[in-house]
């Protein structure tokens, strides 16, 4: 609309009048003895079209630059919307998807202490059981219990904060059949880096946006220094009815001429305007520095982030691995009554637990590198929903 209003100030400006008045005449004194008292009562109308063609405006000239530099203002901030919608939207998905596997968890814990109580039972009940133990499980299975309400509801959390984007009546999401995997390492830095965050930076591209503004703006405001030439054409038509003299008269008129103004003395305002459109160039520049140093602090705290998050990962995956061996090695030692069933239950929990916990380990690096997208502005949503499964 900006652009529509500024490309018709280039258009000529037409305007119509019309004047009806009843108009009432009376000589009161007179040295003209033959006028020496009068009085008439006569309508006169009066129509006049007016049509002013800029033809050097550079104050309206300069309107459509300003125009469009709003105009692409006005798209990046929806560019900024849309992102942070997109980077919510994806937050509010992968809590769910962490709050899942924390009722994963517990379910996992809560089915092992079970287990491990009613085997406890059965020893005792053939006379080989130890109470204390059996008390200490049923102990631990409360616990566990416990642990899953809470986790269930940070899970129903999670769901309500997902159902402003989905609505109501979901109870959990897709996570694939392998889990969510994290972008790799490698591919991460090779993509984004310090110098394409400036250069992609939705906020910043907002506030280059403004300075651009500004200075647009600065140049209309001294186009109000120069003069102003219009191109005009005036017809009028007066009919009159009648007059002090006796008679009517019909009147037609037509004017074309240019005329030239400039205007010398405002009051001060327009240097004034000049020194305040030189306050907001200032500041929306000092804005650019600002988000680029806050971008910057961003992307290092997310990149050392993601780095600690790999690294705990890769620990976890080391020590699933070394619990799969454990595991065997109990079971194989439970067939030779070497150890009891306990010994196995607590190693299957502990491979079991981890494995969990690979999966949530993962989700959190995907986490932290959607931020990292979000930062660049370069969250895509459907690449995103088919790479996670759903």
């Amino acid at each position: 609309e900006l652009v529509r209003q500024a490309r018709g100030q280039r258009y000529p400006r037409v305007s119509l009048s019309i004047k009806f008045a009843e108009v009432q005449q009376q000589i009161l004194s007179s040295d003209n003895t033959t006028f020496e008292t009068a009085d008439s009562s006569y309508p006169t109308t009066t129509v006049s079209l007016s049509v002013v063609q800029p033809i050097f405006d550079q104050v309206r000239w300069r309107a459509m630059t300003v125009a469009q530099a709003e105009q692409e203002l006005t798209g990046a901030r929806a560019e900024v919307a849309r992102n942070e919608l997109a980077n919510d939207l994806v937050r509010k998905y992968l809590d769910v998807a962490i709050a899942q596997f924390g009722v994963d968890r517990a379910q996992t814990l809560v089915r092992a202490r079970t287990q491990l109580e009613r085997a406890l039972e059965l020893q005792i009940e053939a006379g080989r059981g130890d109470p204390i133990s059996l008390t200490r499980a049923m102990g631990d299975t409360f616990s566990a219990r416990s642990d899953l309400a809470a986790s269930e509801m940070d899970l129903s959390d999670a769901l309500f904060g997902l159902y402003r984007y989905t609505g109501p009546g979901f109870t959990g999401v897709n996570v694939g059949s392998s889990g969510l995997a994290a972008v790799g390492a490698n591919n991460l830095e090779q993509t984004f880096s310090a110098e394409r965050l400036v250069e992609m930076s939705p906020e910043i591209q907002v506030a280059r946006a403004e300075v651009i503004v500004a200075e647009k703006q600065r140049e209309q405001a001294r186009a109000g220094f120069r003069p102003t030439a219009n191109l005009t054409l005036d017809f009028t038509q007066d009919q009159t009815e009648g007059s002090l003299f006796g008679g009517g008269s019909d009147i037609q008129s037509t004017e074309i001429g240019v005329g030239v103004d400039w205007l010398i003395y405002e009051g001060g305002v327009r240097r004034s305007r000049m020194r305040e459109i030189d306050s907001r160039i200032e500041l929306a520049q000092l804005r650019v520095g600002q988000y680029e140093e806050l971008a910057m602090r961003q992307f290092a705290s997310l990149t050392a982030a993601i780095s600690q998050s790999n690294q705990r990962a890769g620990a976890i995956g080391q020590q699933l691995r070394l619990a799969e061996q454990a595991l065997t090695d109990a079971q194989a030692q439970q067939e030779a009554g070497r150890v009891r069933v306990e010994v196995t239950m607590e190693q299957q929990l502990r491979r079991d637990m981890l494995r969990i916990e690979a999966q949530a380990a993962r989700v959190r690096t995907l986490q932290l590198q959607t931020d990292v997208f979000a930062l660049f502005g370069a969250l895509d949503t459907n690449t995103l929903s088919g790479q996670i499964g759903g």
